[in-house]
């Protein structure tokens, strides 16, 4: 037996095994990634239990939703509040009159995963032959899989038109919108994550899945002839542990590391304290993984997103998208530091930039200063949910709470009231504080973005530039300036505010799969009968995030070779 920083590995002979169940395929965690292995080895014929960890099934994924498209134009489907998949080359784009060729979108998708690799002439781009094959992979499944679960509602999917990727104004990127998908609900609305979940749940237990929660695996079972994992030890305790029997292979996708403190100190930049995903994403994998030699990749990568300084270790939501013309974010010294309409992934890394003059992250807290007319035109309206309860939008609802915002009539004034503010969260963000004249710099920060919004072009830091940000931001306020993102702020007070820090969707790295999701070993051998999808392993998208539904896009793609692969061994 190995003991491996709380992972246990048990190697007998498997027929020796006092077995209490015995199925051809174990799936671990049940969201995306989870679901999509499960209903891939099902439809494949095989018997397959789900063991989830937590009381209810989803992980994440249930916990989706709030990113927004922007205004709907008629013909097309509301974006407010969905949860996307994005995939290249889907069956709906032809429809769409728009075509995805493979060594362009190849060329998208190495451009960005590896950007300080990406060799355009090369033959695998600038790539490791391995991490190429995976964004191959992904192109070449990703269509079948979707259509696969479309076909059994699981769920069904219609292509968002006008939805433009993440980076749709790149060289490289030749289909830059449409490749974002979405389940259309009959109200017209978008279907959130949990929605999404039910579907494939529902779609699961038609093919006889079976589903076991607050069942969390801590032991893989090695056969000790053949070297193949051949099941898992599960339950809450030793008392109640049970070993089940996987003929096939077991499928973790079980989400990754953004809640283990341990993890995320030794391999994340040292501002992210905390992310949004479900509290069972504690890197249950990597220990058992790694106990029987299995490769880890892309551990310092993560799905990243501002969250509110306010929250605590399990922040509701991320702040996906900070709405308004005349708002900035300013660090403690009151400078501006980013363009606040990039994507939420590319913005968060203005938060992890150290200071090398100061010896200090001195972005690790930006405050989104905003003005009247930004708090009365861009909040959340009564149906749908601002970023304390689940939603993108880091202003309260209409008519809602918002104790996390912070409001004065001067920026002096405004100062003291956020210092004061920090100082109740120096257990969190210890000797985090204000610059004494921040006031001051915060004033001349407001009066160069004012004289730039004014010439309509921001030379600072490029915002409202891509046709990304210009779909984002909604409506103009009025046509009287030429850049639609920005306007002068308003000239007296009062001055509104909400402190931003970083955080994770969920971390992005783990152990090694290669094109049918097997574990792989550091020599590049497959872990027989061991798999993994979704945010437990290293992602094929390395430091990308292609388009908004990229993280389930994936999930669901990776998930159903997994299980494909797995279901086909037994």
């Amino acid at each position: 037996m190995i003991e491996h920083a709380g992972g246990r590995v048990v190697f007998e002979s498997a027929d020796e095994v006092p077995w209490d169940e015995d199925v051809e395929v174990v799936v671990v965690g049940s969201g995306a990634a989870g679901w999509s292995a499960a209903i891939a080895a099902g439809r494949a014929g095989a018997d397959v239990l789900v063991l989830e960890k937590l009381e209810q099934i989803g992980g994440t994924t249930a916990k989706a939703g709030g990113e927004c498209g922007g205004p709907s134009t008629p013909g097309e489907l509301p974006q407010r509040a969905g949860t996307w998949l994005w995939i290249c080359n889907h069956q709906w784009l032809p429809g769409l009159g728009r075509t995805d060729p493979r060594d362009d979108a190849l060329r998208y998708l190495a451009r960005l995963a590896r950007p300080m690799q990406y060799a355009p002439d090369a033959p695998t781009l600038g790539l490791p032959r391995d991490e190429f094959a995976l964004l191959e992979a992904f192109y070449d499944h990703g269509r079948r899989v979707v259509a696969q679960l479309d076909a059994l509602g699981a769920p069904h999917l219609r292509p968002l038109a006008d939805t433009w990727d993440y980076w749709a104004d790149l060289p490289e990127n030749q289909c830059p919108k449409g490749r974002a998908l979405c389940m259309p609900l009959p109200d017209g609305r978008e279907a959130t994550g949990a929605e999404i979940v039910e579907m494939m749940s529902k779609a699961g237990k038609e093919l006889g899945v079976q589903v076991r929660t607050s069942t969390p695996v801590h032991g893989l079972v090695v056969d000790s002839d053949s070297g193949e994992v051949v099941g898992v030890q599960a339950g809450r305790s030793a008392a109640n542990a049970i070993l089940v029997r996987a003929r096939g292979g077991v499928v973790f996708a079980t989400g990754g590391f953004t809640h283990n403190r341990t993890l995320r100190a030794a391999h994340l930049p040292s501002p992210i304290t905390g992310g949004i995903a479900a509290r069972g994403s504690t890197g249950d994998f990597v220990p058992l993984a790694s106990a029987l030699g299995a490769g880890l990749a892309n551990m310092n990568n993560a799905w990243l997103t501002p969250i509110l300084h306010e929250h605590g270790a399990e922040p509701v939501s991320g702040a996906f998208r900070l709405p308004g013309d005349s708002m900035i974010l300013l660090n403690r010294f009151g400078h501006r530091v980013v363009n606040e309409k990039v994507t939420y992934n590319e913005m968060t890394r203005a938060f992890l930039r150290w200071d090398e003059a100061l010896g200090e992250y001195s972005n690790r807290m930006l405050v989104m200063l905003f003005d009247a007319s930004v708090s009365e035109r861009c909040r959340a309206m009564p149906g749908d949910a601002p970023v304390d309860e689940g939603g993108g939008n880091p202003l309260a609802r209409i008519g809602g709470a918002a104790e996390h915002e912070i409001v004065a009539q001067t920026l002096a004034e405004l100062a003291t009231a956020i210092d004061a503010r920090l100082m109740r969260h120096q257990d969190r963000f210890p000797g985090l504080r204000l610059a004494d004249d921040w006031a001051e710099q915060a004033a001349q920060s407001v009066e160069r973005f004012d004289h730039l919004a004014r010439g309509g072009v921001d030379v600072d830091f490029h915002r409202g530039e891509s046709r990304t940000q210009r779909s984002r931001s909604g409506p103009p306020r009025s046509d009287e300036f030429a850049n639609p993102t920005m306007h002068p702020f308003e000239p007296s007070g009062p001055w509104y505010a909400v402190l931003l820090v970083a955080g994770t969707l969920d971390t992005k790295g783990g152990p090694l799969i290669d094109p049918n999701g097997r574990i792989v070993r550091t020599d590049g051998s497959a872990i027989l009968g061991l798999y993994g999808a979704g945010n437990c392993v290293a992602s094929a998208s390395g430091e990308a995030y292609w388009g908004g539904g990229t993280t389930l896009g994936l999930a669901v793609t990776f998930g159903w070779l997994a299980g494909e692969h797995a279901a086909n061994r037994s």
